[in-house]
């Protein structure tokens, strides 16, 4: 009984596993999203390897193993509230005295869909002309703007004029607060409101000077 290795070689006599027969299906990987990497990329270099020399990251959790040593003797400080930032809904970070012994719990809190979209996400300084590059070409798209409905604008429209800046008296008030929105809530809904009436309102002059 021949064994299987045997059979295809009795069925093709002539095939050998070459150079040439192992990379006949290979194909390098080439960069065609985006015409800035792809004019600096290196075909001959690995992806860690590209994305270290660009000055990107190929992972955002970090690589594994580690790339450098910690200095525990020369701690950096730890600023509590922009660490808590970070956190999700159901993250969290215990925190212990010398001793082991925890004195205090860091846990996130969950973020609507407004706080969300009003994140301001700080820019890293660039350390490469790539980046330099790529950030030039993204601060020239369409930069979204914050939509708000005609029913939220008639709803604040009425709130403000009947309380002002007076958020509280806007929660008590069950008849026209009927979706209970928290004091928060109804501040940014107003804010929002406000800034956008505002922006149009600059609209409109410009338009009537020029």
């Amino acid at each position: 009984m021949a064994r299987p290795r045997k059979r295809t070689k009795i069925r093709n006599p002539s095939l050998k596993n070459s150079r040439k027969t192992s990379n006949k299906h290979f194909k390098r990987f080439r960069v065609k999203s985006d015409p800035i990497i792809a004019a600096n990329w290196d075909n001959k270099a690995t992806l860690r390897q590209n994305y270290q020399r660009l000055g990107l990251v190929n992972n955002l959790n970090g690589v594994s193993g580690g790339t450098e040593m910690l200095d525990l003797e020369d701690p950096q400080p730890i600023d509590k509230e922009e660490l808590k930032k970070t956190l999700g809904p159901d993250e969290g970070i215990i925190e212990r005295d010398e001793q082991g012994n925890v004195i205090n719990v860091i846990i996130g809190e969950e973020l609507d869909e407004e706080e969300i979209f009003d994140t301001v996400i700080p820019p890293a300084p660039a350390k490469t002309d790539v980046v330099k590059a790529l950030e030039k070409q993204a601060a020239n798209f369409y930069k979204r703007e914050q939509y708000q409905s005609e029913g939220d604008k008639l709803f604040c429209e009425v709130m403000i004029n009947k309380y002002g800046n007076d958020y509280h008296a806007m929660f008590k008030d069950i008849k026209l607060n009927i979706y209970q929105l928290t004091e928060t809530q109804l501040k940014k809904k107003c804010e929002r409101y406000l800034n956008q009436k505002e922006r149009n309102q600059e609209k409109e002059k410009e338009k009537m000077t020029t």
